[in-house]
């Protein structure tokens, strides 16, 4: 905003020197910052509108950003590294539909090493982490897995949809916690 404001300010002094008619004779010194003509005080008030005016309209456009919904509405990111892992997670992607109404989510399918050719495949919705599943290198241990995987992560988001409607109407219906 300091920048904005010393540009300001030059070019309104430019613009004074300019409009000024230029004398035959020697060439005008030219003169440093702190050296320079102080503006009239009708220039300097009319600079201030001025800069008062870009500043109150640039926040009125982050305020507007800051509220505008996002373009993605949902994100499923693969974080595995082995075949085995992104076999489940083309699985559990292909056979993904997202519950209606549901806004703003991100499941991302971890993977961790684990004992022999077994890894460790993790299910995180909204940084909760669902499940945490030990995975074989077999093409029915793999479609079990990500079945049982979108339930949980299905239920999981239908279920914290339901809760914030329930906020929203103002708890009119307790909430049950087990």
């Amino acid at each position: 905003m300091g920048l904005s404001c010393w540009l300001l300010l030059c070019l309104l002094a430019t613009r004074a020197q300019a409009q000024t008619p230029a004398k035959p004779g020697p060439k005008p010194k030219v003169q440093k910052e702190s050296e320079a003509a102080p503006l009239s005080a009708k220039k300097l008030e009319e600079a201030l509108q001025l800069l008062l005016k870009a500043t109150s309209d640039s926040a009125q456009n982050r305020q507007r950003r800051q509220f505008r919904p996002t373009e993605i509405e949902g994100l499923v990111m693969d974080q595995t590294i082995t075949k085995v892992g992104h076999d489940f997670y083309d699985e559990f992607f292909t056979k993904w539909e997202a519950p209606a109404e549901l806004g703003d989510y991100t499941i991302v399918i971890r993977e961790k090493p684990a004992r022999g050719t077994s890894t460790l495949i993790s299910v995180e919705v909204n940084d909760n982490e669902l499940v945490e599943l030990p995975l074989q290198p077999k093409a029915e241990a793999i479609e079990e897995m990500a079945a049982y995987a979108l339930e949980v992560a299905t239920s999981f988001l239908q279920q914290t949809r339901n809760e914030s409607r329930q906020l929203e109407r103002g708890g009119r219906a307790p909430v049950e916690l087990f």
